[in-house]
């Protein structure tokens, strides 16, 4: 879904379902981090396993575009009150994940075997 159709769909909401948007993205990266990692430790240079993390890495970084939006949305529909507070929760669930988070930015350049 391209980001304006997102936001639309975000729109359309209401506030309560809205709210929870947020958490249940956050699940979903944590799972593929944690995929991820498991993956990594299993055989690093399996060449299956390393396109599946480089795939769950371009969706780590959608997922985090699609927080964003949604932190968009809700200081436009519910104030800045709602915003600052989600805002503070994505913070807080970014600054947990940081190393995690750097180390699954997607690499455009990839190419080969890694170690």
């Amino acid at each position: 879904m391209d980001p304006a159709q997102l936001e639309q769909a975000l729109n359309e909401l209401p506030q309560a379902t809205l709210i929870t948007e947020i958490p249940e993205i956050q699940n979903a990266i944590a799972h593929l981090l944690k995929s991820n990692q498991e993956m990594r430790e299993y055989d690093p240079n399996d060449p299956d396993l390393i396109e599946a993390i480089k795939e769950n890495k371009n969706l780590i970084t959608r997922k985090e575009a699609q927080i964003d939006l949604t932190l968009k949305v809700i200081r436009e529909r519910m104030g800045e009150a709602a915003w600052r507070e989600m805002g503070s929760n994505v913070k807080e669930f970014r600054d947990i994940h940081k190393q995690e988070l750097l180390n699954n930015k997607p690499e455009e350049e990839e190419e080969g075997v890694f170690l």
